[in-house]
């Protein structure tokens, strides 16, 4: 029993750590999203400021104006993208949780039987003597 108790909580920390990485590589995936679509606005709004400031020829043939629109597609798509990876993470979240319960049920449950051991060996004890 109590060998099967230790590989009960060898597998569940495995189970733990597994889905603590999973949920870091999407954290790390929300953020490169979440920094993209900052320079997506940082650039944009530099740029129009500077095409406000110069007769630029890419404004005068309409690029400025498809650069924009590209730029406005562009977030369109990471945020998106950015909707499924926090759904992904609240998912992953949940199965993080299952899998912290599980490893605390299983560490409590082999304390727990070492406990009742030394419990039965101590008045096993008691009692030859």
């Amino acid at each position: 029993m109590k060998a099967q108790l230790e590989d009960l909580v060898q597998i569940t920390g495995v189970a733990l750590r597994a889905q603590q990485a999973e949920l870091v590589a999407i954290q790390r995936h929300e953020e490169d999203l979440r920094l993209n679509l900052a320079q997506l606005t940082a650039s944009k709004s530099t740029q129009a400021q500077s095409n406000r400031a110069s007769d630029d020829a890419a404004l005068v043939a309409g690029a400025d104006m498809r650069w924009h629109l590209w730029v406005d597609q562009r977030r369109a798509l990471i945020n998106a993208e950015l909707a499924r990876v926090l759904a992904q993470k609240e998912n992953c979240r949940e199965k993080l949780k299952r899998a912290f319960g599980r490893d605390q049920a299983a560490v409590a449950l082999k304390v727990r039987h070492a406990s009742t051991r030394e419990t039965l060996k101590r008045r096993r004890r008691a009692y030859e003597s």
